[in-house]
């Protein structure tokens, strides 16, 4: 297990660790904090978002960055909208769906790691499906 330490807020309340496998996303908010979001909760803590994009890899979790500001778990991301560039943390997509933004070129990176075929996307289908394999769904 690895953990990260992190607050409740910006002004340090609750500090505490969290275990990475949690972390569904960061976010760096290009003010000094980075949120740390779980299912559950939102947390805080500090530093550039390379240094914790490096950290990770170096330990040898599976996050990537998905937009300039955004480095999710790829772990527990379940759909990713291909036109509008969202990856999801939950099959069933609603308003309160836990959700992250992708760019294009970390959507390319996405579709590349798993082997997705982007020419799809051209067809109106939208939305890839994670299930025991990535997979193009209606």
């Amino acid at each position: 297990m690895v953990f990260i330490t992190v607050t409740e807020n910006e002004d340090g309340d609750g500090i505490q660790q969290i275990d990475v496998e949690d972390i569904l996303y960061i976010h760096f908010d290009y003010r000094l904090f980075i949120s740390v979001h779980t299912r559950t909760t939102k947390y805080v803590t500090v530093g550039p978002l390379r240094f914790w994009e490096s950290s990770f890899e170096k330990a040898g979790l599976n996050f990537m960055r998905l937009d300039r500001g955004v480095l999710a778990n790829l772990d527990k991301i379940r759909v990713v909208d291909s036109e509008y560039k969202l990856a999801y943390f939950d099959s069933n997509i609603d308003n309160n769906t836990i959700r992250c933004t992708m760019s294009i070129t970390g959507y390319k990176a996405f579709c590349d790691v798993y082997g997705i075929n982007r020419k799809s996307d051209r067809a109106g289908e939208g939305k890839i499906l994670k299930d025991l394999s990535w997979q193009t769904g209606p």
